[in-house]
């Protein structure tokens, strides 16, 4: 098959590039930098070099796929303007390529009106459902890199502060085990407009403080901020104001699991193989190399 992807080589790409290529399909994959274009070389694919906000470049790259995968990627001080705008590009661009599947990167939240900044994703899934085409709606619950936020205070002080008390169950996922489903459906895509949750485990804060301590060979602290606080640790890390209020949504609402997870109850579910220890193992080696960046997804997927 030929196959367009946009991200690339990011979280989920750099896992599904070489499957796809190892399996015989002709891949092309957009990128925004120049500077990628040998490393998607290397991995056997076709770099595609343009602005995935630029529709005329997107429907001259997709004609003749015979899927395409379809990704938000980077932050935008308008979160919801350009999501919109994202999302009439893509569905746009589809439409006048004629192609015929469709693999979306979505987010758990994408439905609900109170997710915050993962109501974002409903944008594209919107414009993407008015599409004649067979599309898939991949929809991770939260990224466990965005945890690496986390390895400066545990530098500092060993403790961990968050705005959601240890209590509350969470459901995170592996960028590997979300690359095996973008895989399957790229390669099977199911006819109509479908949608699947991807979770590679289930836990609650105290879990995620016990393996940290364990993987780590101290002990964690736990300590639960505020809202107020976890607005002003946003800013002073660079989010912009304009979406600092939809973020503290978003984690108001995880406090809530049976609201925020109550939608895997009416859609399939992929459980993956990456579980809470193994990826407090990744953790302890980034804090072992002296790591301090935040290695987040993106602001809008938790």
């Amino acid at each position: 098959m030929k196959i367009t992807l946009v991200g690339s080589v990011g979280n989920i790409n750099r896992f599904v590039i070489p499957r796809l290529v190892q399996a015989g399909h002709q891949v092309t994959v957009i990128t925004s930098n120049a500077e990628r274009t040998a490393q998607i070389q290397a991995l056997g694919a076709t770099p595609a070099v343009g602005n995935m906000a630029n529709q005329a470049f997107l429907t001259q790259t997709f004609a003749g796929a015979d899927v395409v995968y379809l990704m938000i990627s980077g932050t935008d001080p308008d979160l919801f303007g350009s999501a919109k705008r994202l999302g009439d590009i893509f569905a746009g661009a589809v439409k006048a390529a004629k192609v015929p599947q469709v693999v979306n990167l979505s987010s758990i939240g994408a439905q609900d009106p109170d997710s915050g900044t993962l109501y974002a994703y409903h944008f594209i899934e919107d414009a993407l459902s008015t599409l004649e085409a067979d599309v898939a709606f991949v929809r991770p619950v939260g990224f466990y890199n965005n945890l690496f936020a986390n390895l400066a205070t545990l530098h500092q002080n060993h403790t961990l502060y968050a705005n959601i008390p240890a209590a509350i169950t969470r459901k995170m996922v592996a960028p590997s085990d979300i690359a095996d489903v973008v895989y399957d459906v790229i390669t099977n895509c199911p006819a109509g407009k479908t949608i699947r949750y991807v979770v590679s485990d289930t836990f609650t804060g105290t879990d995620m403080i016990d393996a940290f301590s364990q993987a780590l060979g101290f002990d964690v602290h736990f300590v639960e901020i505020s809202d107020a606080q976890y607005a002003e640790n946003l800013r002073h890390a660079g989010i912009p104001e304009s979406i600092v209020k939809p973020f503290v949504a978003s984690t108001q609402h995880q406090r809530h699991p049976e609201l925020m997870y109550a939608d895997l109850a009416n859609q399939p579910v992929i459980n993956g193989h990456v579980k809470l220890a193994d990826f407090a193992t990744s953790f302890a080696q980034a804090f072992n190399a002296g790591d301090q960046a935040p290695k987040a997804h993106t602001v809008a997927n938790k």
